[in-house]
């Protein structure tokens, strides 16, 4: 399905001084929307001090913070570009905007980890796209990070499809799909968890099992992700170059009926 290496540790790819404004950014919307703390407060003080008085306005700056033209910048940075197109074999590369995220994992929710699972379910650009993950801040074993299995050949593997839900098991309106529980014993014997700083970048194939969110802390985790494959494989052309919907997994059970272990439905 693809050419080696499944996962690439790109140290320092992104200029620091992109990575910071980003950073930047995201502190001056969170003292914006009503974050108080000292004027020297560092990132997560004014994330829990607006988590503290206003949970909803913080949902707001996270989903904003994906429309700033610093998160564009980041996504289309031509570092990133030309790391994807190598990885790919791309001649031209697919990247719909639908599939770049923002993420604040936070410490001390562990009802938000994502577990075992690979992105070609969640994306289904094409069979050779790549997942470039980029932190904000240090990411690693001080506030778990991403672990992620380096198998010598990429395969797809069945998943449980799964409503998401709250801390009280409340049905938050998308749904996951992660591997089959069967596999998660022999993903931990074989992962690692890189350290990564700002500016680093992992890339992985959509094959590659991996697994983040779950944040003992202290620290929180900021995190830019951004997905890029083929524009002209004979799959996405064939499709019209279609992109399955954020919260569904229909185009995946459509193709690989075989891998739906179980589904939940709303």
């Amino acid at each position: 399905m693809t050419a080696h290496p499944l996962v690439k540790e790109l140290k320092g790819l992104l200029p620091s001084s992109l990575v910071a404004e980003a950073l930047e950014t995201f502190l001056d919307m969170l003292r914006a929307r009503g974050a108080v703390e000292s004027a020297d407060a560092d990132v997560d003080a004014l994330v829990d001090a607006l988590r503290a008085s206003d949970r909803g306005a913080l949902a707001q700056v996270y989903d904003a913070m994906r429309e700033t033209d610093v998160f564009r910048r980041i996504v289309t940075a031509e570092p990133l570009r030309q790391a994807a197109q190598t990885m790919t074999g791309a001649k031209r590369l697919h990247s719909p905007f639908q599939h770049a995220v923002f993420r604040m994992d936070l410490a001390g929710e562990p009802w938000r980890g994502f577990d075992w699972h690979q992105d070609y379910p969640y994306n289904m650009l094409c069979d050779r796209s790549v997942t470039a993950w980029t932190p904000l801040t240090p990411s690693g074993a001080v506030n778990g990070g991403v672990d992620v299995v380096e198998t010598a050949e990429g395969r797809l593997y069945p998943v449980d499809v799964r409503l998401k839900r709250d801390a009280e098991g409340r049905p938050l309106g998308g749904r996951d799909a992660f591997i089959a529980e069967a596999f998660h014993a022999g993903f931990e014997a074989q992962s690692r968890k890189p350290e990564l700083q700002p500016g680093d970048v992992l890339m992985f194939h959509n094959t590659v099992p991996h697994r983040s969110g779950r944040n003992p802390g202290p620290r929180h985790r900021y995190s830019i992700q951004v997905r890029f494959g083929d524009l002209l494989a004979p799959e996405v052309i064939s499709r019209g170059w279609r992109n399955r919907r954020a919260d569904g997994f229909e185009a995946f059970a459509a193709l690989h009926p075989d891998l739906i272990a179980s589904e939940e439905r709303p």
